[in-house]
């Protein structure tokens, strides 16, 4: 639209421009405040001189210009013709507003600045609205629920108090809270062993089976093994009897392991496995009375 706007004008208008002066025209008398609209600026020269246009950069007061658009030189007989548009807007209300743009001749030396005469451009009003006291506006009552915002300020101070609640009460509490949830882990652990070692050695009593004997052997050096904190699940019956040195236990894992390795049930057996659950029931105990004595001071006689 630009360019044919500028080619219908221009060259019946700038044909007769005298080739030492710039032309600059608004393409409209009358504009709107905030509403872009066109200026051209063009400049008939010797082909040999090279000219620059101002660019986006260069002050329009009282104008802003939005863009610029450029147009190839044309040359004939009269010279060589460069032209350009300029995209403006004003936001002033002074009803007229002139401009008058330069166009920069290259010399030998340094640029000169050849003004186009002045051309001034009106404002265009909106038409005053009219006034009718008969006319009267409504209250408008109605309640318009709001959504509700999350407050992170409140947010992060109630995170700020818990946290520092907790770290207050674990200060204070923290060693008798480790302890009491360290007996409930131990107390779980043997309760879970006791049922577990118990159906082995009726199953194995009341069905006659070997397996179910080895069964409950495993499951005991197991729960040895978490509640000393040693690998008796690995451990031969020497190295088990060489950290839990008793004569009962020795007895009782020499008639275990005659009856896991020849598959005949030893007529002790059920005593044999009584004695590991009494063994397991002292380390449990034991290791109870460690868990209490934790932070405390040693009694001493």
């Amino acid at each position: 639209m630009v360019v044919s706007l500028l080619l219908g004008v221009l060259p019946a208008q700038v044909a007769s421009a005298q080739s030492a002066k710039p032309k600059g025209q608004f393409m409209t008398d009358t504009i709107r405040v905030g509403k872009p609209f066109l200026y051209s600026l063009s400049y008939r020269h010797d082909p040999a001189q090279e000219v620059f246009f101002p660019d986006t950069t260069f002050d329009f007061s009282p104008f802003q210009v939005l863009n610029q658009e450029y147009f190839i030189t044309q040359t004939d007989e009269r010279g060589s013709l460069d032209s350009t548009v300029y995209r403006l807007v004003s936001f002033e209300v002074t009803p007229t507003q002139p401009l008058s743009l330069p166009v920069f001749v290259l010399n030998n030396n340094d640029c000169t600045a050849v003004y186009a005469a002045p051309d001034t451009v009106f404002i265009r009003f909106l038409p005053e609205v009219v006034q009718n006291d008969s006319l009267a506006l409504q209250a408008d009552t109605k309640v318009v629920p709001l959504r509700r915002q999350f407050n992170y300020a409140v947010f992060l101070g109630v995170v700020a108090a818990v946290a520092g609640l907790s770290l207050l009460i674990y200060w204070l509490f923290g060693r008798s809270i480790n302890r009491q949830w360290q007996m409930f882990q131990l107390q779980r652990r043997h309760r879970e062993f006791v049922r577990t070692f118990n159906r082995l050695n009726r199953n194995a009593r009341e069905r006659n089976s070997v397996s179910d004997a080895e069964k409950a052997v495993i499951v005991w050096k197991k729960y040895l093994e978490r509640v000393e904190e040693k690998p008796f699940a690995t451990y031969t019956t020497r190295e088990i009897l060489d950290n839990i040195p008793d004569e009962p236990l020795a007895d009782a894992l020499k008639d275990i392991d005659g009856t896991i390795y020849g598959q005949v049930r030893s007529k002790n057996m059920d005593v044999s496995l009584q004695v590991l659950r009494t063994v397991a029931l002292r380390s449990y105990r034991r290791r109870r009375r460690e868990i209490a004595q934790v932070g405390k001071e040693p009694v001493t006689e």
